[in-house]
């Protein structure tokens, strides 16, 4: 694998992690969101010549983190030419590439889609790599959180940015490294043959297995995290089996205890006929049969329609509040 800064929160996380080849849906709109902020950077407002279909809000999350920019820069010139914001970073094979240079500032910017995680390690890298180029003995980061319209800034000094690196680059390169279970294992290549999740799988199905307690598992907490950490990787795999069953078993192979099923699809009666009778049936009635509309949807839609006018966040209503188990630290 080369050694990118993108990866390096990863490896932070697992010191074997490999980044998986296959780029997801989510990772092809963060690059076309990224496309279109530095052409609205650069004064070309018109996003019809993506190669990616972006909607209003993606349009709307750019325009968040190109006004965003703005004002943190201030009178300071903004750099988002991907060929002049190349960094060079000691012991990398490759420069990474940054999205903004605020060079009058000692600052670059990074525009990141999608839920707010860790980026500490690869904005190190960016810091070090800007510093060494720049002269500089401190170097301040800003992260874009374009979908949640929030910005995490982060304060590097020469000697901190660089020991973030060197750690993470000495336990990747580290001989007897050992995986650990974290937030990107889905993400990873070895997902599906990672030593430390085979045997907390095989840990989990021994649930099977005569002498097994599940009473004793629900007394300890520390057994009850361990026991619902290994479920949660069993259920990686059997998302993978089922895939690979259907496969087979579309392709004529028999695979004992299982067969497949054919669902009949839902009836329906599309938009467009609705539309038609909507006047004679009534609009109340109709809307009411549809039901709530997402805030989301509904924001797109205005944003569509009253692009200059503010959408009515007074409109939005909320539904009753949801407990739900979330992992917080790896076993």
């Amino acid at each position: 694998m080369i050694l990118r800064p993108s990866n390096l929160p990863k490896l932070a996380a697992c010191p074997c992690y490999e980044p998986n080849p296959n780029a997801g849906p989510a990772a092809e709109r963060g690059s076309a969101l990224d496309a279109l902020f530095r052409a609205r950077m650069q004064g070309d407002m018109d996003p019809s010549g993506m190669a990616h279909d972006l909607n209003a809000e993606d349009i709307g999350a750019v325009e968040w983190a190109v006004t965003t920019l703005k004002v943190l820069a201030g009178d300071a010139q903004v750099i988002t030419r991907e060929e002049d914001c190349c960094v060079t970073i000691p012991g990398f094979e490759k420069p990474g590439t940054a999205d903004a240079l605020i060079l009058g500032k000692f600052a670059h910017a990074d525009l990141k889609t999608g839920q707010i995680r860790n980026y500490r390690e690869q904005m190190a890298a960016y810091a070090l790599g800007l510093m060494e180029m720049h002269f500089a003995s401190e170097w301040t980061a800003h992260l874009l959180f374009c979908d949640q319209r929030q910005v995490v800034t982060l304060h590097f000094s020469y000697d901190e940015a660089k020991a973030t690196v060197e750690k993470v680059i000495a336990a990747y390169r580290d001989a007897g490294k050992q995986p650990a279970i974290c937030d990107y294992c889905g993400w990873c290549d070895k997902e599906m043959t990672c030593s430390l999740r085979r045997t907390l799988a095989q840990n989990a199905l021994s649930v099977s297995e005569p002498g097994f307690l599940f009473e004793a598992v629900l007394a300890d907490n520390e057994t009850l995290g361990k026991f619902l950490c290994a479920c949660a990787v069993v259920n990686d795999y059997r998302g993978k089996a089922e895939e690979t069953a259907k496969e087979r078993l579309q392709a004529g192979a028999t695979i004992p205890g299982w067969k497949l099923a054919t669902r009949r699809g839902p009836e329906f009666v599309d938009h467009i006929t609705v539309g038609h009778h909507i006047q004679a049936i009534g609009f109340g009635l109709v809307l009411a049969a549809y039901g709530n509309l997402s805030a989301k949807k509904f924001r797109e839609l205005w944003a569509a329609k009253f692009p200059q006018t503010p959408f009515p966040e007074e409109t939005v209503k909320h539904g009753h509040t949801s407990l739900s188990l979330r992992q917080t630290h790896k076993n």
